[in-house]
């Protein structure tokens, strides 16, 4: 037999306590793992300009604004070089990281079309992660001219040390919504699989269905207090009586 939408709405109704509680246990295990074993990461970016030699007062070459556009493929490659990586951590002892976890954790990236590169970086310490995109967007431009013989490039913008962004790993709210979400689908959905392979009559449609005849009475549930007062009235003997005192 199938069911309508309002059946089914009202048998997540009757279940309603049990999803609840399923929620609320997986939301509460998602905050422990989330503040006890996940650490949060964060994000920080350096922006990097490839710009023209042209003066101010001189007229933009669209040849040179085209081969600066092309650079972009090739400094974005010298960035992550070892030569530029290993200055960096050579000059800068005081990250305490290696080559092969700073390339981990390290992307560079630019916009099509245009003459940016982003040098992004991810580390738990947002300080520690804004310092070392500035570095190494310093240290690239320090060595760029003596590898390419060019002096065309500049920082656009770095992010805020003083405006700490939520984690890049998700914060502990997202984590909870998506578990409120995740656990309650989880929950509906396990709820009407054992529903569906369930073959008992529940209900007087139900019998109808099946039987294929008008259901003509029911029996109610009789609970278990009321049953055990009426056994009680219907064992009394024939003829007793009640008698009443008055003083």
């Amino acid at each position: 037999m199938e069911k309508s939408i309002l059946d089914y709405f009202v048998l997540i109704r009757k279940k309603l306590w049990m999803i609840a509680l399923f929620v609320l246990l997986s939301c509460l295990t998602t905050f422990y793992v989330s503040k006890t074993f996940v650490e949060p990461v964060y994000k920080a970016n350096t922006q990097v300009l490839v710009s023209s030699t042209f003066k101010s007062e001189e007229k933009i070459d669209l040849n040179d604004v085209s081969m600066n556009m092309n650079l972009v493929e090739s400094y974005k490659e010298i960035i992550k070089s070892d030569q530029i990586i290993q200055k960096l951590l050579t000059d800068h002892p005081e990250f305490g990281m290696t080559q092969k976890e700073l390339l981990k954790n390290l992307k560079v990236s630019s916009t099509d079309k245009t003459q940016i590169i982003k040098i992004e970086l991810e580390d738990p310490s947002y300080e520690k992660a804004v310092t070392m995109t500035k570095t190494l967007a310093d240290t690239f431009m320090t060595e760029v001219p003596s590898l390419m013989n060019m002096n065309n490039v500049k920082i656009l913008s770095s992010s805020d040390p003083a405006v700490k962004p939520l984690p890049a790993n998700a914060s502990i709210v997202i984590n909870l919504a998506l578990s409120f979400v995740l656990s309650a689908m989880a929950a509906i959905g396990v709820f009407f699989f054992f529903e569906n392979i369930n073959d008992t009559i529940r209900s007087e449609k139900e019998a109808e269905h099946i039987v294929g005849l008008p259901v003509l009475a029911t029996i109610g549930t009789i609970k278990k207090g009321k049953a055990t007062k009426s056994s009680k009235a219907l064992s009394r003997e024939v003829g007793e009586q009640t008698y009443v005192t008055a003083k």
